[in-house]
């Protein structure tokens, strides 16, 4: 195997170089294609160069450029804090942003279930006398919030 320590990956498009890797790397990244583009093999080809002598190109496999990614930026929830009476059920709901985030799923938990549970859906039932924290948490960046619960005896 060759010695690549001082040598550079190349990307070339219609026989021109369009992008070069580290030194000492066998990677090279291609920048600048639309999200969604769909690469046909040997579009693109690669070769080693230690800056005087390149090697053979050979042809880059087929590829997708992934769909462009919104990333989560925050998360509310519908309230900060809820007042509840014993076997009484609301539902909270968490408002992701931005509006265009990729991935909105949320995950909903109690910091005390002997007081109130929550559901998936964010739907908070009150078991007994005390006080909870319900956290809503986004899976894209692990971001929170919260709603305090106060749950008092039954009326």
């Amino acid at each position: 195997m060759a010695d690549r320590s001082n040598q550079s990956l190349v990307a070339y498009k219609d026989g021109k170089p369009v992008a070069q890797g580290d030194t000492g790397t066998c990677q090279v990244a291609i920048t600048g294609l639309a999200p969604g583009t769909k690469v046909a093999a040997g579009d693109y080809q690669v070769a080693f160069t230690d800056g005087t002598n390149t090697s053979d190109k050979v042809d880059v496999p087929a590829f997708n450029v992934p769909d462009a990614t919104v990333a989560v930026t925050g998360v509310t929830l519908s309230q900060k804090t809820a007042s509840m009476h014993v076997g009484d059920s609301k539902q909270v709901t968490a408002t992701v942003a931005p509006d265009d985030a990729t991935n909105k799923k949320v995950t909903y938990t109690s910091d005390n279930e002997a007081v109130a549970t929550v559901a998936d859906d964010g739907t908070i039932t009150a078991v007994a006398e005390g006080k909870a924290n319900i956290t809503v948490t986004t899976d894209d960046g692990g971001l929170t919030d919260k709603c305090a619960v106060t749950v008092t005896a039954a009326a």
